[in-house]
């Protein structure tokens, strides 16, 4: 069976390539996002894509209709339930779309109610009365389901990301699962064979080829002001690290818990505080939220005004490119940005994505098959 499917608050188009990446049959039939950024990105990626600029709170049962599909993949949006935000939950406005969609999902005749659904959030979701709306949706309609708050690092990925994902189908049942008849429990664990995935490698595996010109390479380098005011909140990693923290919309802006940054000089951190994630079990489910508990960061050093400064200098400090970012996502080297977008408008659409490689296994190994190879 060909998959038909529909992208709500699709993004730069992250379902769309790991769904490109699976290696199955489908069709995008539409998809729909009112943010005008992303959307730039995702018409230069997918411009065959039937792509809606428009608040989901206009659609009708009528538009969904239009463009039949069997598989519904959503990000709603997150503000609402982080937990530096308001966590208004259903009171915030940013919330009203989603309610308003899963109320004209239900008023569609039952062959046009998709197979499949598929969502992703953040941390903090699960205890939402916005997340008691969709399975409650899930239930009446027959889904059955399985939830998760699973880290991209329990992929081997080298980066922190917890996200909360729920995939639902009407199809059969999953083998070991909550139900439409069961009360729901969230998973934790990796929900296939630890064996499927490669190795975990190092960020270099990730980084841009050296030989840039030095103006361009210069240009992601930490500003001595930034350093010295800000440089004890940093997450420091190498090229040799597996892991790094979450990279957020406001990195590059926001020094403490927006991302880590790379150390590109091979100088000992003698003076580095305790507190690092470097001893951490690969597997461990790292809170991305709480970056700034688990930094490699100087923050306990006694070194002080320009020693502090010229210490940190040393150790030639940068920012991860966007299109490294986009590779530890899962991103290909193939999908591009449009080129009148600011740095800033390309961290901050990278921060608010999804990790690519994630999705396409919990599609692969949950959703639709559980047949492993």
């Amino acid at each position: 069976m060909e998959l038909a499917v529909t992208e709500f608050y699709s993004g730069i188009g992250g379902y769309h390539m790991a769904l490109s990446q699976l290696g199955v049959p489908f069709s995008v039939v539409q998809a729909f996002d009112l943010s005008h950024v992303p959307n730039m990105v995702y018409r230069r990626n997918f411009p065959d894509t039937k792509l809606q600029e428009k608040n989901l709170c206009g659609i009708t049962a009528k538009d969904l209709m239009r463009y039949p599909s069997n598989c519904y993949l959503m990000s709603p949006p997150c503000q609402p339930h982080t937990r530096q935000g308001n966590q208004k939950d259903e009171n915030d406005p940013r919330s009203e779309s989603i309610y308003h969609l899963f109320d004209v999902i239900s008023q569609l005749p039952p062959e046009h109610v998709p197979q499949y659904m598929f969502v992703e959030n953040v941390k903090g979701f699960e205890n939402s009365n916005t997340r008691h709306m969709i399975i409650s949706f899930l239930r009446s309609h027959h889904f059955y389901f399985r939830e998760f708050l699973l880290n991209s690092s329990q992929f081997n990925i080298p980066n922190s990301r917890l996200r909360y994902y729920l995939v639902a189908r009407r199809t059969r049942p999953f083998p070991t699962t909550s139900s439409s008849s069961e009360s729901s429990f969230i998973e934790t664990e990796l929900p296939f064979p630890s064996s499927l995935l490669p190795p975990r490698p190092s960020l270099s595996s990730f980084l841009e080829e050296e030989g840039k010109e030095e103006e361009e390479t210069s240009s992601y380098s930490i500003p001595d002001n930034y350093l010295s005011k800000w440089g004890k909140l940093l997450d420091i990693v190498t090229p040799q690290s597996q892991r790094s923290c979450c990279f957020t919309k406001g990195y590059s802006v926001k020094a403490e818990g927006s991302g880590s940054v790379l150390q590109c000089k091979n100088v000992e951190l003698e003076l580095r505080s305790d507190r690092t994630t470097e001893g951490l079990s690969p597997d461990h489910p790292l809170d991305d939220e709480d970056n700034k508990n688990n930094q490699n960061s100087l923050s306990d050093s006694l070194l002080t005004g320009q020693e502090f400064l010229r210490h940190m200098k040393s150790l030639k400090l940068r920012y991860f490119t966007p299109r490294e970012i986009a590779r530890i996502h899962g991103i290909p080297d193939t999908f591009s940005f449009p080129a009148n977008l600011t740095r800033k408008q390309l961290y901050r659409v990278l921060g608010n994505g999804l990790n690519v490689t994630v999705v396409k296994y919990l599609l692969q190994y949950v959703l639709f098959n559980e047949n492993y190879p």
